[in-house]
């Protein structure tokens, strides 16, 4: 594991415990491991710091266009399709509930919605 600031890993795969998470890059779509707890992870392939964003910080949606379902962090007002490139608009019409809630999780104390 190779620190490169303050909770930004670069990790080959090799790195890979029972610790680890994963999550897409945002940029090029590649699959990323990490710590688990850390706030940005940063993609070997492309280099893009991703914010790293817990259960219950996401919201789900299907987009507007081609109906693929996305993630998004709550608070967001719209989000782009990565697969035809559409803006959704967030609104009470179209939230889906928290993957937390959806996976019957409890939402920590301090989470923000």
């Amino acid at each position: 594991m190779l620190l490169m600031a303050p909770n930004i890993y670069l990790l080959p795969f090799a790195a890979l415990d029972a610790e680890m998470a994963q999550m897409v890059c945002g940029s090029c779509r590649q699959l990323l491991s990490y710590p688990q707890g850390t706030r940005q992870a940063k993609c070997s392939c492309c280099e893009t710091v991703n914010f790293v964003l817990e259960a219950h910080q996401v919201g789900l949606v299907k987009c507007g266009s081609c109906a693929v379902l996305l993630m998004y962090p709550y608070g967001a007002p719209s989000v782009k399709c990565s697969t035809c490139h559409f803006v959704t608009e967030i609104g009470a019409h179209n939230r889906r509930p928290s993957w937390s809630v959806q996976q019957g999780q409890p939402t920590p104390p301090n989470a923000v919605h």
